[in-house]
């Protein structure tokens, strides 16, 4: 799938798998195509969502290879009392999903499209599993905000003990912290950012097409200079003409635009869902499809392709991990497939042996993919304290701090005003600066932070039990979510949508958005369809593109 053949790789990439032309090959051919021999590196939401279409396609020779114990995963709810309907969980991956958008000029409630495609899985799956109980997908109000969330700055709290509320600072800002003057140049600088920036508009086009969207920002954004050409850093600096200091200011990096373009809209949403039960009720709801032909336990460490002349094939060869200590297996065992579908992140894939003929381009996205770190800690109360102070707080992620390495607290969504113990995530992305320490010596750091910012009182109400994940430690994922550095997108992107040989890479690391279960779903879709398409299965691809993309997003 490339641009020669009609396909958008930098686009809505669909609408020309839409309108290619059935060159579906003869009956015995299909059979043979339809047999070909499979393997889906990964068992997390993006290899899960390439079974399920390449299965429910007809292939018939489907096989997963799973490193973990487990399949999810970056999808990983922690269950701190054993049970989903405990009501004592936490997120310590993805947590929620965006779901519309009020467009402020036109007064239009807008579906956030690209995410649509989770809800339509969960029916799909709910189906499948005869709406059984113990499998069913079923969401329910996520709370992003809160009024009442508390604002810690500087150690200053009110006569009550608390720090103040979102809403009293709001009413009295002396409450808050000084806002700091800034210099007449860095206004200068801000002001001349905006001017380049695409109108408010783009957040209802994300909303509408995030595909389009993606297109036009990197082919005319930033005024017709490229989105994707410039970083933040050099385009205030090199061609705005800021100072350092006023470009340090302004948050400057060396990333792109694009992510705050769609992160502003996801994170503008107006209403947000989450999983009833926890989000690890996705992959589970995979389970009774899978078992039979996911392999746990299996550590991919080699791919190679076949020798000049010998038919096509990818081999793959892992240890067996399932045994630990000395009996720990050293041995390669390998497989060969007509095809493999690569879920596994760049950032252990590049730790891979891999064959010297992929192409420099492909190549250099495994190695310098840039990815982003998450490190989170919950802990578990013996009450819904947060729930009982004089300002209730219900739900969301707006209690904030300056405390080194804790950024924002969640409270959870669901069973409010419940009973019984209930978990809060303590410590959200920027405390990867504490993953160094043991996870005792962190797990107590962020403990003393939520008695220091809610009162001593509720020290005592810790039941101990507490998760800590740091997927920056975890060796089967070694990061958060894939973050491109500048110019990255644009380059590896369309080398996503080709077939080195009989490998396709998928993964949020290869969509046009990162760090949200959407992203990882649409990378199942599209390396399934370039699949099918490879095999001739034109009428198959066509037909998943209609199911999966067309139903939420104009084609």
């Amino acid at each position: 799938m490339t641009n020669a053949t009609g396909i958008d790789t930098l686009g809505p990439w669909f609408e020309g798998v839409h309108l290619l032309k059935d060159k579906q090959p003869g009956a015995v051919d299909v059979q043979a195509a339809k047999s070909k021999e499979i393997a889906i590196v990964g068992a997390g939401m993006s290899g899960l969502m390439s079974y399920l279409i390449l299965s429910q396609a007809g292939l018939k020779n489907i096989k997963i290879l799973e490193a973990n114990d487990r399949i999810g995963g970056r999808v990983r709810t922690a269950y701190l009392r054993g049970s989903s309907f405990d009501y004592s969980y936490q997120e310590m991956g993805p947590m929620r999903f965006p779901t519309t958008y009020n467009d402020p000029d036109t007064k239009e409630v807008l579906n956030i499209s690209d995410h649509q495609i989770v809800f339509q899985l969960a029916d799909e799956m709910n189906k499948l599993n005869g709406n059984k109980k113990d499998l069913a997908v079923n969401f329910q109000t996520w709370i992003q905000s809160n009024r009442n969330g508390l604002v810690y700055r500087n150690g200053f709290k009110l006569p009550t003990g608390l720090p103040p509320t979102v809403a009293q600072i709001a009413a009295n800002s002396s409450l808050g912290s000084p806002v700091k003057a800034q210099d007449n140049s860095t206004k200068a600088l801000t002001a001349a950012i905006n001017e380049y920036m695409p109108p408010n508009s783009v957040y209802a086009d994300v909303a509408r097409n995030m595909f389009k969207a993606h297109k036009e920002f990197t082919v005319n954004g930033l005024k017709g200079l490229g989105g994707e050409v410039w970083s933040e850093f050099a385009f205030m600096v090199n061609y705005l003409g800021g100072s350092l200091n006023d470009t340090d200011v302004n948050g400057g990096n060396d990333h792109t635009f694009w992510s705050s373009i769609y992160d502003g809209t996801y994170f503008s949403a107006a209403t947000w869902r989450t999983i009833d039960g926890g989000l690890s009720r996705l992959p589970q709801s995979f389970t009774p499809h899978v078992k039979k032909v996911v392999e746990m336990n299996k550590a991919v460490e080699r791919i190679s392709f076949s020798a000049p002349g010998e038919p096509k094939k990818v081999t793959i060869s892992y240890k067996d991990t399932s045994k630990k200590g000395p009996k720990k297996s050293r041995e390669l065992k390998s497989e060969s497939f007509d095809y493999a579908l690569v879920s596994a992140p760049f950032s252990v894939v590049r730790s891979w042996r891999l064959p010297s003929s992929l192409p420099t381009t492909i190549s250099n996205a495994i190695r310098k993919l840039e990815y982003s770190g998450a490190c989170k800690v919950a802990l578990e109360y013996k009450t819904r304290f947060w729930e009982k102070l004089p300002n209730p707080i219900i739900g969301g992620c707006s209690t904030s701090t300056d405390i080194p390495g804790i950024s924002n607290i969640c409270y959870p969504s669901y069973n409010i005003n419940g009973t019984g113990p209930a978990t809060i995530l303590a410590s959200y992305d920027s405390s990867s600066m504490l993953q160094s320490l043991s996870e005792e010596d962190h797990v107590q750091y962020v403990l003393d932070a939520m008695t220091e910012i809610h009162g001593e009182e509720t020290a005592k109400l810790y039941t101990g039990k507490y998760n800590r994940r740091c997927w920056q430690l975890d060796p089967l994922q070694r990061g958060g979510w894939a973050n491109p550095s500048v110019g990255q997108h644009q380059l590896y992107i369309p080398e996503y949508f080709k077939t080195y040989d009989g490998l396709i890479f998928i993964g949020e690391h290869t969509s046009y958005t990162h760090a949200w279960i959407a992203s990882a779903l649409e990378s199942g879709i599209r390396g399934s369809v370039q699949l099918l398409l490879e095999l001739g299965l034109v009428d198959e691809a066509k037909e998943v593109v209609d199911k999966w993309m067309a139903r939420w997003i104009d084609i």
